[in-house]
């Protein structure tokens, strides 16, 4: 019995571990507070969270990522809080899944200076090393991402571990 719970409290901090990062994401949203109207960056910060959700739609990170710049303006701020956005990992259950949801609709997102931009995954993940260090790479440097969404650039560079999701 003891050996149970020891067990289920170790599966528990792991999987803790990788969740509740969304908040680094959101206070950097809500950092941009001298930007755009009154409280657009407060109420665009909160929205972080629910599409970091593992359940959450993968377009639908992109999409806000979009919102917080036409929201807020093309300042180089706001471009970099919604680029992290953009590369930010969902949270992911690896116990009950194997692989990442990624983008799949080429038109997202549409902001230029997010295009290219892959996410991180879940460490745990077969090929996370190879897709965090793209990530990585893309925040410098983003990859083309003419006419191909999310998680056709994220194959291009190597990652198949992914299912495509609009």
């Amino acid at each position: 019995m003891q050996t149970k719970h020891l067990i289920l409290l170790t599966l528990a901090s792991l999987g803790q571990a990788r969740f509740g990062q969304e908040g680094l994401i959101q206070s950097q949203i809500q950092a941009l507070s001298n930007f755009g109207p009154p409280g657009a960056a407060g109420t665009l910060a909160g929205k972080t969270t629910q599409v970091l959700l593992g359940g959450a739609n993968a377009c639908d990170k992109l999409k806000l990522a979009d919102e917080i710049v036409a929201t807020l303006g093309p300042d180089p701020q706001v471009i970099a809080g919604a680029q992290a956005l953009v590369a930010a990992e969902k949270n992911l259950n690896t116990f009950a899944q194997s692989q990442p949801a990624l983008c799949d609709d080429p038109a997202l997102p549409a902001t230029p200076e997010l295009r290219g931009i892959i996410p991180l995954v879940d460490p745990a993940l077969d090929g996370a090393d190879v897709q965090n260090a793209n990530s990585a790479q893309s925040l410098a440097n983003p990859f083309n991402a003419d006419g191909l969404s999310v998680a056709e650039v994220s194959r291009q560079q190597g990652f198949e571990n992914l299912v495509a999701q609009v």
